[in-house]
């Protein structure tokens, strides 16, 4: 079973989202530089772009997916995309614990959809996860069962530099230590933090070694790691998250999101790959590339 715990929906109302944060411009314009770039722009028939997603679920021998609301405006759409594809997608969404909005619309629709985890992003919204702010947003999460996924390290929103908008947040907003009181505090709330802390590594290890309650996920193409000193290879930061984490807090994501590319098979394939060379016996694997997000999530 291949669970992919990190793909982002992207559909219409993410991109014209973006539009809105320019206000000095025309919204085609802006959606007009957003092709330009290479991204596709999906029309707003919501469904269809599920359905796509289903297929390349389908091509490339993907099970079942974590669907990510990237924007508020997406909250609701993915509820419903997911519950039309119950047994491929379960729904995630962003909140922005300083719009107290974004919380309360997600409390008025988990009545209806099945939403599992919300996704806290520090450094793109400004505030620390220890903040009550913050604090608001994870009392939430615990009581509705959801999972907290908190953004560490860099984080880069491609699309934002195709509207004119800054791209790049500070790794330092955003640091895997700031989260180990809270996951201390909140010992019944499940953490996942991506990117394997994306350029904290070390400090993601520390978090994961002492909080029991905090998973890592694989996703994407992991390039912190050229960054990162002394040198470490991808086999390398398997290895080392599985001695603090455990195979069994280790999540496989594509950090799939954007068409044409579409689905991130080169980045299933690839992690596949590492985790051989890393010495992951076959039952590690296949705990990681699905098993573990299924109990996790419970579904």
């Amino acid at each position: 079973m291949i669970f992919d715990a990190h793909v982002h929906f992207f559909g219409h109302e993410f991109y014209t989202f973006q539009t809105t944060l320019v206000s000095r411009e025309d919204p085609e314009t802006i959606l007009g530089r957003i092709r330009a770039g290479g991204l596709e722009v999906p029309g707003p028939d919501a469904q269809a772009h599920g359905a796509r997603w289903v297929a390349e679920l389908d091509r490339h021998h993907v099970d079942r997916a974590v669907l990510f609301a990237s924007s508020p405006t997406e909250m609701e759409i993915v509820g419903e995309v997911a519950a039309k594809h119950p047994r491929r997608f379960v729904p995630y969404t962003v909140v922005n614990p300083k719009a107290s909005a974004t919380l309360d619309l997600l409390e008025s629709l988990m009545p209806e959809f099945r939403f599992k985890g919300i996704l806290l992003f520090p450094a793109l919204h400004d505030f620390s996860i220890q903040s009550p702010e913050a604090l608001r947003a994870i009392e939430l999460a615990k009581r509705h069962g959801l999972v907290v996924f908190v953004h560490c390290g860099k984080l880069r929103v491609g699309v934002r530099k195709l509207v004119g908008l800054n791209a790049d947040f500070p790794a330092a907003k955003s640091r895997p230590s700031d989260l180990a009181s809270v996951a201390r505090a909140n010992p019944d709330v499940r953490f996942v933090v991506p990117h394997f802390g994306s350029g904290w590594f070390e400090e993601a290890l520390d978090l994961g070694a002492a909080c029991p309650n905090v998973y890592t996920d694989t996703a994407g193409s992991n390039a912190w790691i050229l960054e990162h000193d002394p040198h470490l290879s991808l086999v390398e930061a398997f290895q080392a998250a599985r001695m603090s984490f455990g195979a069994e807090r280790i999540l496989f994501g594509s950090d799939s999101g954007t068409f044409p590319r579409g689905y991130r098979a080169d980045v299933l394939h690839a992690q596949q790959e590492t985790m051989k060379a890393a010495g992951f016996t076959a039952d590690e694997q296949r705990a990681v590339m699905g098993e573990n997000l299924a109990q996790l999530l419970g579904v």
